[in-house]
């Protein structure tokens, strides 16, 4: 895939919960293309939609109607086992809620999209990946310790550094600041910056925290399903 074309490309994605008189379009006709190295906001409020949309464009979310292509391959053409390989190799997710386990170490935690990889792995080999990702997020020296021991900020960078481990091309990230304080927010919103600045890591950040707008490229604003007309940081 060249670099010039997109990464996502949405044609019309709808999604319906419910049938008949109770059915609900949750995302409706939104059409949206992503570039390489590009940081885009998904800018709302609670329930608009946005964290519907991103998980149909991580391929979590298949009952959908549109097109959905993923760094040039039809998703909804591919079987579920390609699409999780696709996702494995290409995507990573960040969460409002972290989705770490307490009775795992830190490592543990970092490393355990590993075992799900569908590929013989070593060992040591993905223990020094997930290291190398946890000094990447300023973590190493708390390898060994429960998440249950960290801050809220902390448990979002090993959230963060699990995501990185595949070293993917994208990441997704679902109110990435939402359950953390102000101050701890913006540590993460430049650690974002650095990955951006250092790898060239393509974000699709859904928020409705315009703190994250510094650091974007553009924004897409959305109500009840449906995507305004995006805009840089500079256009106000």
């Amino acid at each position: 895939m060249t670099d010039d074309r997109p990464i996502i490309e949405a044609v019309r994605l709808t999604r319906v919960y419910g049938g008949g008189k109770a059915s609900k379009k949750a995302v409706d006709a939104v059409s949206l293309e992503v570039r390489r190295r590009e940081i885009v906001l998904i800018f709302g409020p609670s329930g608009c939609g946005k964290s519907t949309l991103l998980a149909m464009l991580g391929g979590l979310d298949r009952a959908y109607t549109g097109a959905l292509k993923l760094f040039g391959q039809d998703a909804a053409a591919l079987p579920d086992r390609e699409l999780s390989r696709l996702r494995g190799r290409h995507i990573g997710f960040v969460f409002q809620s972290f989705h770490l386990l307490d009775h795992l170490t830190v490592l543990a935690n970092v490393t355990a999209p590993s075992l799900f990889s569908g590929e013989p792995l070593d060992d040591e080999r993905v223990e020094k990946r997930g290291l190398e990702v946890l000094r990447r997020v300023g973590l190493e020296d708390s390898a060994r310790v429960s998440p249950a021991e960290l801050s809220g900020g902390q448990r979002q960078r090993v959230a963060l550094a699990r995501a990185l481990l595949g070293k993917p091309e994208l990441l997704l990230c679902d109110e990435p600041t939402g359950n953390l304080d102000r101050g701890t927010g913006e540590q993460i919103i430049d650690l974002f910056a650095d990955l951006h600045a250092e790898l060239g890591t393509t974000f699709v950040i859904v928020t409705h925290e315009d703190r994250l707008e510094r650091i974007a490229h553009r924004r897409l604003d959305m109500l009840d399903g449906r995507l305004a007309d995006g805009h840089g940081p500079d256009d106000g």
